[in-house]
C-alpha cells in the first residue's frame, strides 16, 4: 500500500510525497534523504518509514529532538505504528501520513530537492535575503559586473548590444549571445547564434533547445567567463551542513492549523501500538528451579540438626 507524507509549514502550500511502500522512507536534513528537511532541528538522519506486515512503522534515528506522533514522543531506535491521518513532528516540521491508494510520485530525486529548495526559500525570504541566482563575470573585460536573474520564466540576453540585460564589451561576442532563462531553481541557457558559440564547461550550449547551467560549471563566451551564483543552494548547503539545532524544553510546536490538543488525543493508543518484544527468557528452567528448592530444603534441614546437637 503506498504511503504518502505531506509536510506541513507555516506560510507554504503543502507538499505532497507518494512512495510506493516497498522501500523504507527515510526523513531528515541530509541530501540523501527520501524526505529533505533542510531545518537545523532535524537530523540528518532523523526517522523513518517502513513496512511492517499489513501495518507502517515509525523510528526515530536517534534523533537529537525527538520524533513525535501528536504528543507522545518515539522512544530513540524504537518502531511504532502508525495509522493514516497520524501526525508526525521531527524538529519544528509537522508531517501528515496518508495511507491509501493513489499515484506514486515519480521523481522522488527531483520532488524531494523542490521541497527542500522551498523550504530554504521560505526561510531565506524570513530573514530578507536575497532569493535570485546571479551571474557574475569573473574573467574578461567586463570582469566584476553581475546580473541577478530576480523574475521567473523571463527571458534575459547577454551580448554587446546596450540593450542587453548584461552587456558585454567582449569583441568575441555576438549583439545577442545567449539567453539566460530561471525555470524554478533551474537556470537554463540557450545559444543565440553567437559567434564562436556559447560553451559551459566544454559542452556547447545547443541554439534550439534549453541546457540548464549547474553552478559547478563556467560559461564562456568569447574571452569572457561567467559563474553561476545561487544562493538558495548555497544557503542549502549550509543549513545541511550545521550541527544539529537544540530546540528548548518549553519552545511550543503546535501543528500549523490545527488544534494541538486534538492532535494529541488522535494520538494515544491504540494510534501507537508498540511493536511485540521478545520477553527475556530465564535462565533456569521449571526443573532447575525444583531441585534449587529442593537442596535449599537439604540445607535448612542440616543446619537445624546441627543446632540441635550443639544444644544437646
Amino acid at each position: 500500500m503506498p504511503i504518502t507524507v505531506i509536510v506541513r509549514s507555516k506560510g507554504m502550500s503543502d507538499a505532497r510525497l507518494t512512495f510506493d511502500g516497498l522501500q523504507p522512507v527515510v526523513i531528515g536534513r541530509g541530501p540523501s534523504c527520501d524526505v529533505r528537511l533542510p531545518d537545523a532541528s532535524v537530523s540528518h538522519r532523523h526517522a523513518s518509514l517502513g513496512g511492517h506486515g499489513a501495518d507502517f512503522v515509525l523510528i526515530d534515528e536517534g534523533s537529537t529532538n525527538g520524533t513525535f506522533v501528536g504528543a507522545v514522543r518515539v522512544a530513540p531506535r524504537t518502531s511504532r505504528i502508525v495509522r493514516s491521518g497520524d501526525r508526525v513532528r521531527v524538529g519544528r516540521i509537522w508531517l501528515e501520513l496518508r495511507i491509501e491508494a493513489g499515484p506514486v510520485t515519480r521523481d522522488v530525486a527531483a520532488a524531494t530537492r523542490d521541497l527542500a529548495m522551498s523550504l530554504v526559500c521560505r526561510a531565506m525570504a524570513a530573514q530578507g535575503k536575497e532569493l535570485g541566482a546571479r551571474i557574475r563575470v569573473v574573467e574578461g573585460p567586463d570582469q566584476g559586473n553581475s546580473l541577478v536573474l530576480a523574475e521567473e520564466n523571463r527571458a534575459y540576453v547577454l551580448g554587446r548590444d546596450a540593450k542587453c540585460d548584461l552587456p558585454l564589451s567582449d569583441e568575441n561576442a555576438s549583439r545577442e549571445h545567449a539567453q539566460i532563462l530561471r525555470r524554478a531553481h533551474v537556470v537554463n541557457v540557450r545559444d543565440l547564434g553567437g559567434k564562436n558559440g556559447t560553451w559551459l564547461g566544454e559542452t556547447p550550449a545547443s541554439a534550439t533547445s534549453e541546457v540548464a547551467w549547474r553552478p559547478t560549471q563556467m560559461m564562456r563566451i568569447g574571452r569572457t567567463v561567467l559563474a553561476l551564483e545561487e544562493p538558495l543552494g548555497e544557503f542549502l548547503a549550509s543549513v545541511e551542513g550545521a550541527p544539529d539545532e537544540l530546540l528548548p524544553p518549553g519552545e511550543p510546536q503546535n501543528p500549523p492549523g490545527g488544534d494541538p490538543a486534538a492532535a494529541a488525543v488522535h494520538s494515544v493508543p491504540p494510534a501507537f501500538e508498540t511493536l511485540p518484544r521478545r520477553r527475556k527468557r530465564s535462565p533456569f528452567s521449571i526443573t532447575d528451579w525444583v531441585v534449587i528448592s529442593a537442596a535449599i530444603g537439604v540445607l535448612a534441614l542440616s543446619l537445624a540438626a546441627l543446632i540441635w546437637l550443639f544444644r544437646s
